[in-house]
């Protein structure tokens, strides 16, 4: 490697230490990116099949241990599969030994690393303070930022306390071990006892343990990776959805949902046709059928908006969801009829209470920019599209048994206004065809939503799925 380049690595640079880290494991087909925030490295392996978690994580601490790098306190290692957007795990380091800006200075104390003397700081306790010391003030504080929604704060505060409960535990343990072997040297006639050796803790079996040793994310409510709230709030949301919808009382006062859903769904089709449009959640959404340039430009503003977010904070989610609908809305500004507007228009309304919800409530796994505090307003918000959701494909399963019908008229106006109205007498559908049409809609959605859940619990319980196809597989 060229010495500038191990310099730049020294000295911190995210790049540079990527570059290191990429020509030692590419022959193994291992890609590497970095990026650094402030004390925090976050380093990305990629390879097809995703990289094992062990060994690429002890490698990588390794070489950058050599490195010496000042500054760096936490490393965070996410193992990806080429060409899929979801990290396949990660795991969180906090480094001890590593030299700090700090150290320069005078310590108070030679014995305690520089590292531990910024937790202390950073949590205003004075240095040599007892664990319970250390685990009370943490947890104070960690519930206020919650509390005032200042989740960027909680980094250096969950550092510090990763920093100083580590070896604190360690040091307890080995003591309580010392204790134990010198009260057992006193009964005994040996004059001299030997350390024992703690037991190495057993690895959970996947077979009937898949959520034994649960990681740091799975004590965080909040966390997209927590596999709890991921493969049981989840379905718990979408059942308890599913219950309002059949309780009357419940179905009358939230009906409201269904109406600003229904509305988003005509407002949608405008604003990504480049129209002005205004949803009210009264059942009405005044639109300018006349296409607006300013409409437009600021569309595609929020949309690079979005996309610098997602790119600023590796979220891959927020990236490709502004790419595609930058090119939906490109077409469906310049290139659509406007007789075929007139009919999206129409379509759009309950269209909206099915497609709409559905991507609410798949979007419960994809992580957005922090500063739309998307990890806490998910599970309100799909449990209302929940209860919307199943409110159409309810619908639509009895309208083809004439159990039901056809929702014809409007809430407001003539009944010959109303989007069903509008799509037989102006655009010549068929009632089979409306029926149809959202019919297969509502089962697409259900599918995509099912596939998304299945991948999930797949990729965070990959060791126990591959356990039980040894097992099955001859």
């Amino acid at each position: 490697m060229s010495p500038s380049l191990l310099e730049q690595a020294r000295d911190g640079d995210a790049a540079a230490i990527a570059a290191l880290l990429s020509s030692s494991l590419k022959p193994k087909g291992i890609a590497v990116r970095a990026e650094r925030d402030s004390y925090t490295l976050h380093l990305w392996f990629s390879a097809s099949p995703a990289p094992v978690q062990t060994a690429t994580v002890a490698y990588a601490r390794r070489a950058i241990e050599r490195l010496n790098i000042p500054g760096i306190g936490i490393l965070c290692f996410y193992g990806e599969q080429t060409g899929f957007t979801q990290a396949v795990w990660q795991q969180e380091l906090a480094l001890l030994s590593l030299p700090d800006s700090a150290a320069a200075a005078p310590l108070p104390h030679p014995a305690t690393p520089p590292a531990m003397l910024r937790a202390y700081r950073e949590l205003g306790l004075p240095e040599g303070s007892s664990l319970a010391e250390i685990e009370a003030v943490y947890f104070r504080r960690r519930a206020e930022l919650l509390k005032k929604g200042d989740r960027a704060a909680l980094e250096p505060l969950k550092w510090a306390f990763t920093t100083l409960k580590t070896p604190l535990e360690q040091t307890a343990a080995e003591a309580g071990a010392t204790v134990a072997d010198a009260s057992l040297a006193e009964d005994s006639t040996v004059a001299t006892v030997a350390p024992r050796p703690r037991p190495l803790r057993p690895s959970p079996d996947p077979l009937t343990r898949p959520f034994a040793y649960p990681s740091a994310d799975d004590t965080d409510i909040l966390s997209f990776q927590n596999r709890y709230s991921n493969g049981l709030i989840f379905p718990a949301l979408l059942l308890a959805g599913m219950a309002m919808n059949a309780m009357p009382i419940a179905n009358a006062l939230l009906f409201g949902i269904k109406i600003w859903l229904h509305e988003f769904g005509h407002a949608t089709v405008a604003w990504l046709s480049g129209r002005q449009a205004l949803p009210l959640p009264i059942g009405w959404t005044s639109y300018n059928p006349q296409r607006s340039l300013f409409v437009y430009i600021g569309l595609l503003l929020l949309l690079g908006l979005l996309y610098w977010a997602g790119r600023r904070e590796a979220k891959r989610w927020p990236v490709v969801l502004a790419l595609a609908l930058a090119v939906v809305q490109f077409y469906m500004t310049w290139l659509l009829p406007a007789q075929r507007f007139d009919m999206l228009m129409a379509f759009g309304g309950v269209g909206g209470e099915i497609y709409l919800a559905a991507l609410l409530m798949v979007s419960f796994y994809f992580p957005l920019p922090n500063y739309f505090r998307w990890d806490f307003y998910r599970f309100p918000v799909v449990l209302g599209a929940a209860f919307c959701f199943w409110g159409q494909v309810w619908l639509w399963q009895q309208v083809p048994k004439g159990k039901a019908s056809i929702p014809f008229g409007s809430m407001w106006g003539e009944a010959e206004h109303g989007d069903m109205n509008q799509l037989i007498d102006v655009h010549g559908w068929m009632p089979g065809d409306i029926i149809g049409t959202y019919s297969a809609i509502a089962h697409l959605c259900l599918f995509a939503i099912v596939a998304v859940y299945g991948y999930t619990l797949f990729r965070q319980h990959r060791e126990t799925f591959i356990a039980l196809g040894k097992q099955w597989l001859p």
